[in-house]
């Protein structure tokens, strides 16, 4: 066989309908290709939705009309019915191309659509050609009808055999390629939802960390888009890929989804000894009792009474203070070592303590809430997190989400955590997520052990641990300008 250059072209078309990867392109490409290849003046694609053909793109070269195309149908224009009175809805149902010479001569369908359309603006609406969209399981999901069509000197003409055999073969190319792109679609929007369920179950968990996961997307979104816009006007070296952006911003929806392993009493600890103070409340009137015994039975005066009491009532209230202090200095570490020391004897002559060993093992925590074993169990979230992730299956598309997640507490020095990565296995999105995963934590206001960290110094916190080369100080620098723009 000779490929000729008609042969060329049409074997292109079917090539780069069948690569195209976005959904408005691959529309756009079905009808404007089709008009070329048949050399008409206008064109309208339909989607077969809900059991109506959907106006997607219309199309009209000498009118200057161009509708839709955005991948949504075109809202002004309302679906046709599958009611086969139309030339559009009877191709679809019958599954057959129809070809007219001239709408006005023909009465085999209801045309007074095109002719309104024709009383409205002027145009005269002469051959059509309408061919069904029908993909590898023999099922029709869209029409798409072209009209007017030219001959060599551009006056009005037919659509010949030779067209209508072509533009069906074409059509039926697109169809195939639209039916895929649609699954990928749909099946894209189911793992889209998944994650938004998956991120309204971690967030939904604790009170305290209600719009983290959110949030944290949110950042990642906007400052991707701020690092490129700086890539691309030469002012930093990196810059991040749309596929890797909407990847970064799936990992940022599931950075967290560990958590939900996480025992809820560590993960929503308000303070220090959260419910431990009600008991040690508990004890401390029972001493206050063992007090005013010891002062009814004449071991003490009422004035030594009464200086114990004040003494003991203020030990009470900097065991209070300290349980919810967001930073304990070692003078004020030194003062619980020796309130810890403190005790009485009760009737019984059993030793009553101020301070249980557990509880000092709690009171003793420098900064934050937690000790060190519970941190232990809430860092081990990364690695659930990883293993949850594991059962998911991501395809290529979304191949690096996993990874991402759960290298989000990575440091580049190699001093982060579960694996100890440094500098050169954590790629720039990953670098992102946990400067974004710091930020937010340093600045949201729904934290009771915490207060919120002002934006300026929660960027200057970040450019030390930059300096220390736990993060990229090329990043961070780029986050506070970033951060700095969003806020005007």
């Amino acid at each position: 066989m000779k490929v000729t250059e008609d042969l060329k072209r049409i074997l292109d078309i079917a090539m780069n309908l069948t690569v195209e990867q976005s959904y408005e392109r691959l529309l756009d490409s079905i009808i404007s290709e089709s008009m070329e290849i048949a050399d008409c003046d206008a064109g309208t694609l339909y989607i077969l939705e809900d059991n109506a053909l959907r106006f997607m793109i219309m199309r009209n070269k000498s009118m200057n009309v161009y509708e839709g195309g955005n991948g949504e149908p075109i809202a002004s224009m309302p679906p046709v019915e599958m009611d086969g009175k139309s030339v559009s809805s009877y191709v679809a149902l019958n599954k057959k191309p129809i070809n007219i010479k001239d709408v006005y001569e023909d009465e085999s369908f209801d045309w007074q659509g095109p002719k309104r359309y024709d009383s409205i603006t002027g145009y005269r609406t002469r051959s059509m050609l309408v061919v069904p969209l029908i993909n590898h399981d023999n099922k029709v999901i869209g029409v798409l009808q072209l009209l007017n069509a030219k001959d060599a000197d551009g006056n009005p003409h037919y659509f010949d055999d030779d067209d209508e055999q072509i533009i069906f073969a074409i059509a039926s190319e697109a169809a195939v390629s639209l039916s895929n792109m649609m699954m990928y679609k749909q099946l894209s929007n189911m793992l889209n939802s998944f994650v938004a369920s998956m991120t309204a179950a971690i967030d939904a968990r604790t009170p305290y960390n209600a719009h983290h996961t959110v949030n944290v997307a949110r950042y990642c979104d906007i400052f991707t888009d701020y690092l490129n816009e700086q890539y691309k006007a030469g002012k930093t070296a990196y810059s991040v890929s749309e596929e890797i952006k909407e990847q970064l911003i799936m990992a940022a929806m599931l950075h967290d989804v560990g958590k939900l392993i996480t025992p809820e009493d560590i993960m929503n600890k308000p303070d220090r000894l959260d419910r431990r103070l009600p008991l040690m409340e508990e004890r401390w009137r029972l001493m206050r009792q063992i007090l005013r015994c010891d002062m009814l039975l004449g071991k003490m005066t009422k004035e030594e009474h009464s200086e114990a009491l004040k003494s003991f009532e203020g030990y009470c209230d900097r065991v209070r203070e300290y349980n919810c202090a967001g930073f304990l200095s070692e003078e004020k570490l030194d003062d619980i070592r020796h309130m810890s020391e403190f005790a009485l004897m009760d009737d019984a002559g059993d030793r009553v303590e101020f301070i249980s060993a557990e509880e000092l093992n709690e009171l003793m925590i420098s900064k934050g809430t937690l000790t060190a074993e519970e941190r232990g169990i809430i860092e081990k979230h990364v690695v659930f997190t990883d293993r949850i992730l594991s059962e998911i299956s991501f395809g290529d598309k979304y191949s690096h989400v996993r990874f991402i997640a759960g290298a989000h507490h990575e440091f580049l020095d190699g001093s982060g955590y579960p694996n100890r990565l440094k500098e050169e296995e954590l790629p720039v999105e990953v670098r992102i997520l946990t400067i974004m995963d710091i930020y937010d934590s340093l600045t949201a206001d729904d934290r009771p052990y915490k207060k919120a960290v002002p934006k300026d110094r929660a960027v200057g916190i970040l450019a030390t641990m930059a300096a220390e080369g736990k993060l990229d100080s090329e990043l961070v620098r780029l986050t506070a300008e970033c951060m700095n723009i969003e806020e005007k």
